[in-house]
Formats: C-alpha cells, structure tokens, sequence
C-alpha cells in the first residue's frame, strides 16, 4: 500500500476554501490570530519569513547548516521555484522524529473572480516523520496538540483522506478573518505500510 508524499503534499497545501468575516466581527480576532501563527512559525520553523526581507529569508533558509541533501529548481519562463532539504538533527516537536524535512514550493493558483486571473504564492512546509504503528499514534497526538493549543486563536476547518473507510490522514485548516485562502494548516498522515508524518503548512505571498 505505497502512497507517494507528492501525493500528501498537493492534498495539503490546495486548499480551496474561503473565510468570510461577519459584519460584527471584532478586529481583535485577526490581530490575535496573527500574533499566534507569527509565535507558530518562530517555534517550528528555522527560517521564519515573517521576521526577514524575502529574499533574506530565502538565503537563510537555503544556506542553513544544519540542512542536508538539498534540491533545488529556479524559477524560469516554464518552472516555478521549489525547494527542499532534511535536516541533520531538528525535531521540534514532541516526539523525535525519524526525520525532519523542510519544503520552499511556488504554486499557481487561480483567483476567485470572473476572470479566473491567475496567481502564485509560497508553500512553506515542515514535515516530521516517525516510523510504524508507534510512529502513526505520535503523529496523531502531535496533530491533536497543535490543535488544542492554537484553533481557539483561528477560524478552523477539517478535511481527511480515505481509503475506504480507513482514514489515511487529516487536515486542519487555520483561517483568519480577511484573508480569503488559509494561511496555516496542521496534517497527520500514513504515508504506506510504515512512515507517517505531521506537517505544517504555512502560505505566503510574497508582494
């Protein structure tokens, strides 16, 4: 039962949803919600991109030393930029993960308008991977942890994949009120018979 993370990684981070913000509702949730996904990032990501010029960023992220077995492919006429690499020793999450892997992706997307205009953002992923049935239950309860902790702070939104009536893995979506796709998503996944993963997903635009 092989199932390719390729596979995890376009059902992550296409999320085709929208947040719509009630007439009443305070600004006061956006700015909190804002606050929290900032504090997401700097706690699990090495390289934030909220903190730095984009193109600092960008260095950092692809000049880590602690990042091995990196790939990379520029952005040309017909390629958008995608970039990737495993970490040597991270794990920050609660279980130790067998390994940790970062994920820098350009998508097109098409803008929900009359004239399906066409755009493109940064997909921003974190993957930590632990092995076997012990491995699956740590990703679950990670996946519940970051939920409990932080989707009081969002407007939040499920979806799962299934085989069946086994359910492979599930997405939590964080939305913020104004902004129409999601910027933060929490997943667990079993990717075959033995690896799983958590992932966080972060979305950028870089204008």
């Amino acid at each position: 039962m092989k199932r390719a993370i390729s596979l995890l990684f376009l059902c992550s981070i296409f999320v085709a949803g929208s947040c719509q913000q009630e007439d009443d509702e305070p600004v006061q949730v956006h700015i909190v919600a804002n606050d929290y996904l900032l504090k997401i990032v700097k706690n699990y990501f090495r390289s934030d991109p909220y903190t730095n010029e984009f193109g600092q960023f960008l260095r950092h992220l692809v000049n880590d030393p602690m990042l091995a077995s990196k790939a990379m492919r520029k952005r040309t006429d017909s390629t958008l930029f995608y970039f990737q690499g495993q970490y040597k020793n991270f794990s920050p999450f609660s279980f130790l993960a067998d390994r940790t892997e970062i994920r820098f992706a350009e998508k097109e997307f098409v803008l929900d308008d009359s004239l399906a205009t066409r755009d493109t953002l940064y997909v921003y992923q974190l993957l930590g991977y632990n092995n076997g049935k012990v491995g699956l239950e740590a990703v679950k309860e990670e996946f519940s942890k970051f939920h409990r902790r932080y989707a009081k702070h969002f407007i939040t939104d499920t979806s799962s994949i299934r085989d069946g009536s086994e359910i492979l893995g599930q997405t939590e979506n964080y939305f913020i009120p104004m902004l129409p796709t999601s910027p933060l998503s929490a997943s667990w996944a079993k990717l075959d018979d033995l690896a799983n993963a958590f992932i966080i997903t972060i979305r950028l635009k870089n204008n």
